[in-house]
C-alpha cells in the first residue's frame, strides 16, 4: 500500500464517490473518499494525498474554497475539479488560480484517469524514496 499514489476524493454525492473510488482503486491508486471540504482538510495531514479530486458545488465549503485552503498550505499539491455546472469563464478562473484540471460531469473515466496520471507526472511526485 505504501507504494501507491494516494488520491483524496471530495464530493457530496455518495454514488459518485463510490464510482470514482472504484475506478481509481481498480487503476492502482490508494483512495480516500470524503463528503465535504471540511472533511478533506481534516484528512490532509493524515492521508497525505498526492492528488485531490473535488466537486465544485457542495454544501458548506465548495471546491474552489477547498482549493484555496489546500493551495495555501501546499501549492504543489494538484487539485482536479469536477463540476456539472461548468462554464468557460469558471474553467479559466480555476486554471488561472492554479487548479490542475477542470472537468465537466458527466466525464469519461478514461479522460479522468489520463488527467490523474498527468497531474502526478507533472508535479513530479515519485514513489521512490
Amino acid at each position: 500500500m505504501a507504494d501507491k499514489y494516494r488520491v483524496l476524493i471530495v464530493d457530496d454525492d455518495q454514488g459518485l464517490l463510490r464510482l470514482l473510488s472504484l475506478r481509481l482503486s481498480s487503476s492502482g491508486y490508494a483512495v480516500k473518499a470524503v463528503e465535504s471540504g471540511e472533511q478533506a482538510l481534516e484528512q490532509l495531514p493524515v492521508f497525505q494525498p498526492h492528488l485531490i479530486i473535488t466537486d465544485l458545488k457542495m454544501d458548506g465549503m465548495d471546491g474552489m474554497t477547498l482549493f484555496n485552503h489546500v493551495h495555501a498550505r501546499n501549492p504543489e499539491l494538484p487539485v482536479l475539479i469536477l463540476t456539472a455546472h461548468g462554464t468557460i469563464p469558471d474553467a479559466f478562473e480555476a486554471a488561472s488560480r492554479g487548479v490542475f484540471a477542470y472537468l465537466t460531469k458527466p466525464f469519461d473515466s478514461r479522460v479522468l484517469l489520463e488527467h490523474v496520471a498527468r497531474a502526478l507526472e507533472t508535479t513530479g511526485h515519485s514513489l521512490a524514496g
